[in-house]
């Protein structure tokens, strides 16, 4: 490897402060000054590096993304991905390079003495694929020698062959550092620059609609005065040209904004929605959630697109109301114009209300409409056809007189509100005209200030409107929003053998250890569990038996983490939930009860290996294939023409309640975690099947608890 990339390295135990150094200078910076950097992580404890990158990053409030790709297409990486850690090997320890960005042609790399040195993407691209390339570098060579290709063609024909056969070679060991959507919104525009572009907008249009003034007074003073000759005409022209450059770069400038903000918004709103309560989504509808997610959609283009028409309005009417009040018509037009606009106003607030009354409506019609068509067999059977029709022609009618009401509120908004202002303005113009007091030029610029006023109230109604429309959708995803929230990590860093606890099974060492356990579903409601005291030693096999209603899949809920108790101790390997934090789910898992679990809309071997790492490997793959067999899903595999790789889901191979039991069970045991729940796991099969998959599963599972009833 060339010296000065090597002199570029920082060793691992000076990571933590690097990753520190390049967030700052990369304009990621942490929230609080008086963070330090991250503990270093030891030699010893090489395997966890991407856990600990993942987690020093989390402690800086950022997110590290890992990336892989082919040898082939690592020049392109270097290109595209900044700011980066790098994972490079010297000798026999790993060391890492910190790309800043891409600047000139030059990649920027932050060195140990935390100053910024240029490098060509070339030189890293070759330091790094180095030992991908040695190997077969003699054998390429020995071929061209062979095939008598000419020298002049050689490096061209060698780095083609070189390609080809490292095509199935991947390179990992790059991290890519960024804001996770979890930051603070502010923050995430102030890092996208949006406010910085924002106003570059404000000041184009302001820029426009000063030189279109300028125009107006030019040719409306020429005109005015009978004295419209050549020159007065190539000057507005001129003019007017001018303006198409600039109408170009706010059209620009408005699309780019739009889209970034719609990335940050989309992704704050989708981290939300992963973080919400697990009690909140359960009583909530999938009608309700499809409600959300269009609301979702309307807030981003509504609110972009009518907030900047708004934007535009406003600087157009601040403009309008200097030139009415410097125009003919002087403090009169002013005053008709402001009470113009309040009467605006209160026809947009007249149209919110009746908006906020039939958006609520159209949401609960549409989650009515999901729940009756996942119950239609259900009404159809057990429901009359009377009661089921008069219920649905009541909710169609309520909702056709909502909307009655909202067409009553918009129409005076958009057709009446700038038309109304030309004949307003007019007539505020009407006693100077008559009077012959004003010059040319006066009535001219008031004229000019009544067209600006009716064109910035015909984009002011309708971006009013959309605001209005965004606004009620915001009530329905403020909970998504405000859910993505999260503040940075500060429990300490724990090795995978620190985790993973004792390495011994034998029945002694205790996995769960929980004392006088007290859980409520809502604060005020009464305990569903009170007083719980339990431990499970490794190893063992337990059967949970209780009747409906007792609490035993809210009990599997806290033991694999997705609920925390409201008092009392719960520890898993000796270490709470706060210490272990994500990691929990790595050592505890469950199968929900069959209605909570789900097949969802991908391949089998998808749907199989969704606690691994994706896309799978062959070993992962083929350990599925096995599993399915021993649990007697042989013969469906066979059935499936793509095997492993099969769609299923809703929209794929339809698999009866005893195949998804099964897979349900297989995908629980294939995360090979410390602990396994299996909650009425086995309700659906029948006995052969269910002799199976219980000595499957005492096989599989390190420690199993079942629950079933009595």
């Amino acid at each position: 490897m060339d010296k000065a990339i090597v002199d570029l390295c920082w060793p691992l135990a000076r990571l933590g402060e690097g990753i520190e150094e390049l967030a700052r200078q990369a304009g990621l910076s942490p929230e609080s000054r008086n963070r330090i950097a991250p503990e270093p992580l030891q030699q010893q404890d090489i395997a966890d590096l991407s856990r600990w990158i993942e987690w020093a990053s989390d402690r800086l409030a950022l997110e590290a993304e890992p990336i892989e790709t082919p040898v082939s297409q690592f020049g392109q990486l270097l290109r595209n991905v900044s700011p980066a850690v790098l994972q490079v090997k010297t000798g026999e320890e790993s060391q890492f390079l910190l790309l800043l960005k891409l600047k000139f042609g030059k990649l920027l790399l932050i060195g140990p003495d935390l100053q910024v040195h240029r490098c060509s993407v070339d030189m890293l691209r070759a330091a790094i694929c180095e030992p991908f390339e040695i190997p077969i570098s003699a054998e390429i060579d020995h071929l061209l020698q062979l095939a008598n290709v000419p020298k002049q063609q050689w490096q061209q024909v060698r780095a083609v062959m070189v390609r080809e056969r490292l095509a199935g070679q991947r390179i990992r060991g790059c991290w890519l550092l960024r804001l996770p959507p979890t930051t603070g919104f502010w923050r995430q525009l102030s890092q996208a620059h949006l406010p910085r572009r924002a106003l570059l907008m404000v000041t184009v249009f302001m820029l426009l609609y000063g030189m279109e003034m300028a125009g107006w007074a030019l040719i409306g003073q020429a005109a005015l005065n009978g004295r419209l000759d050549f020159g007065w005409l190539t000057a507005w022209v001129l003019l007017v040209l001018s303006l198409i450059p600039l109408h170009l770069l706010g059209g620009w400038l408005d699309s780019m904004f739009a889209l970034d903000m719609g990335r940050i918004l989309k992704k704050r709103l989708l981290a939300g929605a992963l973080r919400m309560d697990l009690q909140s989504v359960k009583h909530q509808g999938a009608g309700q959630f499809l409600g959300r997610v269009m609301e979702s959609q309307a807030l981003e283009s509504l609110a972009l697109n009518g907030g900047f028409s708004v934007v535009v309005a406003t600087v157009e009417l601040v403009f309008a109301g200097f030139i009415l009040a410097y125009g003919a018509g002087g403090q009169l037009h002013l005053l008709l114009l402001t009470g113009w606009l309040a009467l605006t106003l209160a026809l947009v607030w007249r149209y919110f209300k009746r908006l906020q009354e039939w958006t609520l409506m159209r949401l609960d019609m549409t989650h009515e409409l999901v729940e009756r068509m996942v119950g239609h067999r259900t009404r159809l059977a057990q429901e009359s056809a009377t009661r089921r029709n008069a219920e649905e022609d009541q909710t169609v009618q309520e909702y056709l007189n909502a909307s009655k009401g909202l067409d009553g509120a918009i129409t005076p908004i958009i057709g009446g509100l700038s038309r109304g202002w030309l004949i307003i303005g007019l007539i505020g113009l009407a006693p100077a005209f008559i009077s012959g007091a004003s010059s040319a030029s006066a009535l001219a610029i008031s004229l000019g200030g009544i067209l600006l006023a009716n064109r910035a109230l015909s984009g002011a109604t309708g971006g009013l409107a959309a605001l209005a429309r965004a606004g009620i959708a915001w009530t329905q995803v403020s909970a998504l929003f405000h859910s993505g929230s999260k503040k940075p990590a500060n429990e300490a860093f724990l090795t995978a053998a620190q985790i993973a606890g004792a390495s011994t099974t034998h029945v002694t060492t205790k996995l769960i250890d929980a004392s006088d356990l007290v859980f409520r579903y809502q604060p005020q409601s009464d305990p569903v569990l009170r007083g719980v005291n339990i431990s499970i030693y490794k190893g063992e096999r337990i059967l949970l038996e209780g009747s409906s209603g007792g609490g035993k899949s809210t009990l599997a809920s806290l033991l694999v983490g997705l609920r925390k108790p409201d008092s009392g101790l719960l520890l898993l390997n000796g270490l709470d939930s706060h210490t272990l934090g994500e990691s929990w789910h790595s050592l505890a898992t469950e199968a929900p009860q069959f209605h909570e679990n789900h097949i969802l809309t991908g391949t089998l071997a998808f749907n199989l290996l969704m606690g691994r790492q994706w896309p799978a490997s062959e070993g992962d793959i083929q350990e599925a294939h096995a599993l399915c067999v021993d649990l007697g899903l042989g013969e469906l595999l066979e059935r499936m023409p793509s095997g492993m790789m099969q769609m299923v889901g809703e929209t794929g191979w339809q698999l009866s309640h005893g195949e998804r039991s099964r897979i349900f069970l297989a995908r629980a045991l294939l995360q090979n975690t410390q602990l396994t729940i299996l909650d009425e796991s086995f309700a659906a099969l029948d006995p052969e099947s269910l002799e199976k998959c219980l000595n499957c599963a005492f096989e599989r599972a390190q420690t199993l608890l079942v629950i079933a009833h009595p």
